[in-house]
């Protein structure tokens, strides 16, 4: 069974508040999540598109140098003028001249930091840079890339054709090539110079080239070298953490060569328009909370509380207390409306079991007149009978203190109320034996041991006396002696007093069909084809008047003797007119 504090409507209520505020709660985190991915996503199309923009704009000016170093190398007649050994012809310093000067011109046309021309047959190397280009600059990519021609590891297979990467004295340049005939034609520009239009001075180490190995190209970076699925891979987002930052990797491939355009954000950026909400959400949140215990306190004044009284008081009235009641002003005109009803209902349950008490107490009362009354007649005239005899038999000695006795018998019978005294109720058994020994003169002996603190215990008239008049009527026989005892005595059950009343005789005992039907007094009492009507009246009458839930009837033989009847109901004094003050 569930437990009771899990049943409560308050328990139940309060839960209720607590999952629709989790649940908020819930929603706006989820919400933030949302928004979170959201953002991040955006920053990262932003970005996807910038550098396809950037990288189209880098192909198309690529190509437009592609274009020029060909039409130059396929065209013009001054290199092969060049290849030739006459270097000192003045065909070949003119043809010189002119290679130069296009050159010159094509470095600011094209926006390279320069162009070269390396013929083998004259082991020849003259280049064009731009006018902010250092010599020491110079020197050094005219270093490398005769040691690369002489060595034939300029143009092998995976630069042939594309744009490629050159690592020269810690710094990275681009470089095209082509060969014409015993002489190399190029251009280069510096993957720096490259990316400063799209990064900018201030991001120059988050955006950046990178070989299709994941080797970083450009000057500086804050990474040497990335996953290449990272940059491949364009089916999810990849991160990677550089100096406790994580970053998110962006990328698009090159079309002039195997590089891809790379740029990293860290992803704290992502909270830059997040944490201005920041504030706003710590109010909603303290608002939410406020709006909870409101509703809590609303909920407690205008539902909880009444509940809770009127559950007292249900309470109060189901344990008998019909002063329970409920006041009538209310939060509300519902509860109003219940605790006046329950209010007038608690009046009519009180009219009602008052007038239900003291009409069962009345019928209680005529019932119990009536089986008294049962009693009296059926030895009344057995008395009468016998005064009969002894007046025929002119036994006026005898007659004389049986109508003394029978007076008192009478007296006793007819006068008592529902209840006296054990004393009261033992003084007239003794009345009735005398008479009985009037009846059978030497056949009846009569013993009692009763402890003093029973006198005043209440029980039902002619309690005792049913049961002794039974045994005299079947046991008592002229010539015969049958001794009758009674004793008293009190004791304790479940903490509470009773008191315990044994009577037996010495006669032949209940027989066994007769014992075997007094053992279930319930189905005893409700036998009507039962002869023992004393009996029957005795415990119907102690049922009535105690409860039948707390008297005990035993009836047995006793060993060496006969019947034995043990009576138990609750010890309660009863009070004389003596004892009121």
């Amino acid at each position: 069974m569930e437990p009771i504090r899990f049943r409560s409507l308050r328990f139940r209520l309060s839960a209720f508040i607590i999952l629709i505020f989790s649940l908020l709660i819930i929603l706006v985190a989820v919400n933030n999540l949302i928004a979170y991915k959201e953002i991040k996503n955006k920053i990262y199309e932003t970005m996807k598109e910038t550098l396809t923009i950037y990288q189209n704009r880098l192909t198309e000016s690529f190509d437009t140098t592609v274009n020029y170093l060909k039409n130059f190398a396929y065209e013009d007649g001054d290199i092969r003028i060049i290849d030739k050994h006459d270097l000192s012809s003045e065909q070949w310093f003119s043809s010189v001249y002119h290679v130069q000067k296009s050159f010159r011109s094509a470095v600011t046309i094209y926006d390279m930091d320069g162009f070269f021309l390396y013929s083998l047959t004259s082991s020849t190397f003259f280049a064009e840079t731009q006018a902010n280009s250092t010599s020491n600059i110079s020197k050094n990519i005219k270093s490398e890339l005769t040691r690369l021609i002489e060595e034939e590891q300029l143009l092998t297979n995976d630069k042939k054709d594309k744009w490629f990467p050159l690592e020269i004295k810690g710094k990275y340049y681009l470089f095209r090539v082509i060969k014409v005939h015993n002489s190399y034609i190029g251009c280069w520009i510096s993957t720096g110079q490259a990316l400063n239009p799209l990064v900018g001075k201030e991001l120059t180490q988050e955006v950046f080239l990178v070989t299709d190995k994941g080797v970083v190209t450009s000057n500086n970076p804050p990474i040497e070298q990335l996953p290449v699925y990272s940059i491949t891979d364009y089916s999810s987002y990849h991160s990677i953490t550089i100096m406790d930052s994580e970053q998110l990797i962006v990328s698009c491939e090159m079309d002039f060569g195997d590089l891809y355009l790379v740029s990293l954000i860290p992803e704290n950026q992502f909270f830059v328009d997040i944490n201005k909400y920041i504030p706003f959400l710590i109010k909603i949140f303290f608002i939410m909370l406020g709006l909870l215990i409101l509703a809590a306190i609303i909920i407690s004044r205008l539902v909880i509380r009444p509940l809770t009284e009127l559950n007292k008081a249900i309470s109060s009235l189901k344990n008998g207390d019909l002063n329970a009641t409920m006041p009538v002003n209310a939060a509300c005109t519902e509860f109003e409306e219940v605790n006046s009803a329950f209010n007038e209902m608690v009046q009519e349950i009180k009219t009602l079991k008052i007038g239900v008490y003291e009409e069962k107490l009345s019928r209680q009362q005529i019932y119990t007149q009536y089986l008294s009354l049962q009693i009296t007649p059926h030895f009344l005239i057995n008395c009468l009978n016998m005064a009969y005899q002894l007046a025929e038999l002119n036994r006026s000695d005898l007659l004389k203190p049986m109508l003394k006795y029978l007076s008192q018998y009478l007296r006793y019978t007819l006068s008592s109320g529902q209840t006296v005294s054990l004393k009261q109720e033992l003084m007239h058994v003794e009345n009735y034996i005398e008479l009985s020994k009037i009846r059978y003169p030497g056949s009846i002996d009569f013993y009692t041991d009763i402890n003093p603190g029973t006198h005043k215990a209440t029980v039902i008239p002619l309690l005792l006396q049913s049961f002794i008049e039974n045994t005299i009527k079947y046991e008592a026989v002229l010539g015969k002696v049958i001794a009758i005892h009674i004793s008293s005595e009190v004791i304790l059950k479940d903490s509470d007093k009773y008191i315990k009343i044994t009577i037996w005789d010495t006669g032949s005992g209940f027989h066994e069909k007769i014992l075997k039907r007094l053992q279930d007094i319930n189905q005893y009492i409700k036998d009507t084809q039962t002869q023992h009507i004393g009996i029957s009246n005795v415990l119907q009458r102690t049922a009535l008047v105690f409860g039948s839930e707390v008297i005990a009837f035993r009836f047995s033989n006793r060993p060496g003797a006969g019947a034995q009847i043990d009576i138990e109901i609750p010890f309660i004094p009863i009070i004389s007119k003596e004892d009121i003050p």
